[in-house]
């Protein structure tokens, strides 16, 4: 009970941070406007939807695709050509399944460690304290820009307030990793997977690990749907996504484009890869922490029907790191498969979709 107290007076300030989110959440969840007006605006929400679906249903899209394709020679190649790589990436993939399988039963598995990844210093409780700071530093961009919206009318775009707090909530994670791990213990770069050794070969085996696992994306991927299809499940859009489909801007779509396939990587397999798998590593082990880390991962980036696929790209991250000791490779898979997704939605939005 003593541990407990003197725990709780050593960290007060983030669970004084804690007691604020949850207050501020309070606020925040308060009905607004009476059972009548919501069920208006549900039922008015139904009917377009309904509308929608009966004026355009799938055939009327189908044939607006075709005609756009007929008088649109250039896109038509291009989705053509993607169309044939994709096919292409995924029979290289189950040929590299294969050849993997082969050499794993053979026992004659290639040793590709660059570094061995050693125990750290820091702990559950520091990645805690991360998590909280980073919820907060949150809640504190959205208060102040709504302060400021009438001053600044940019702040009322919400892609653009989007965009603007993932940046600035990125460089702030970044900080307090730095901080809790080279500041607090003095640890150095490669504890956190930073390291430049055999860079090149560590690239390549983060873009064969990748086309490896693509038949099992497409594998998880089929089962998913034909499971929603099964309950009529329709899985709501994520919001990145209706930012690439609905945002006009050119240099806007540009910026976040390069920031999801790029910068967006870098920093989540620090914090997922680098601080919370070694500090899980060291209470569950190995399995138990690559399991944990690679479920948190989905939750925080799916819906109920994207978990499993994006629960198995967690485990490849995750094991990449954990077999080379550098994040080299499991960043190039993060940023192949973000990469990939950003390229097939700007594709979706030349077609209309």
């Amino acid at each position: 009970m003593t541990g407990i107290i003197r725990a709780c007076a050593r960290d007060r300030l983030y669970i004084l941070l804690i007691i604020f989110m949850v207050f501020l959440n309070i606020a925040a969840s308060a009905p607004v406007g009476s059972k009548r007006d919501v069920k208006s605006k549900k039922a008015a929400i139904g009917t377009g939807s309904a509308a929608k679906i009966s004026d355009e249903g799938i055939p009327a899209k189908q044939r607006k695709i075709e005609k756009l394709f007929r008088e649109n020679r250039p896109l038509a190649a291009v989705f053509s050509l993607s169309a044939l790589l994709a096919v292409f990436l995924l029979l290289l993939g189950i040929a590299i399944d294969a050849i993997l399988l082969s050499m794993r039963i053979s026992g004659n598995v290639p040793d590709i460690k660059t570094h061995a990844v050693q125990p750290v210093r820091w702990g559950l409780r520091d990645v805690a304290k991360v998590a909280i700071l980073f919820l907060f530093f949150g809640y504190m961009a959205i208060l102040i820009e709504s302060g400021l919206a009438r001053q600044f009318p940019v702040l009322k775009n919400n892609n653009f307030r989007m965009v603007l707090n993932s940046s600035l909530l990125d460089i702030l994670t970044i900080v307090f990793i730095f901080y809790f791990t080279v500041g607090q213990y003095g640890e150095k770069l490669i504890a956190l997977g930073i390291s430049f050794k055999n860079f090149a070969k560590n690239l390549f085996y983060g873009i064969v690990g990748y086309i490896a696992l693509l038949p099992i994306l497409f594998f998880l991927l089929l089962m998913t749907a034909a499971i929603s299809n099964l309950f009529g499940y329709i899985p709501p859009k994520q919001p990145v996504v209706e930012l690439f489909l609905k945002e006009e801007s050119a240099r806007f779509l540009l910026y976040t484009g390069l920031f999801a396939a790029i910068v967006g990587p870098i920093i989540e397999e620090l914090f997922f890869r680098g601080f919370m798998y070694n500090a899980l590593k060291k209470y569950i082990g190995i399995l138990g922490s690559m399991l944990v880390t690679a479920a948190i991962f989905a939750l925080l980036h799916a819906n109920v029907a994207g978990f499993l696929p994006i629960m198995a790209i967690g485990l490849l991250l995750v094991y990449m790191y954990e077999k080379t000791g550098t994040l080299v490779s499991s960043i190039t898979v993060h940023i192949a498969h973000n990469l990939g997704m950003v390229i097939l939605l700007f594709l979706v939005k030349q077609v209309g979709v």
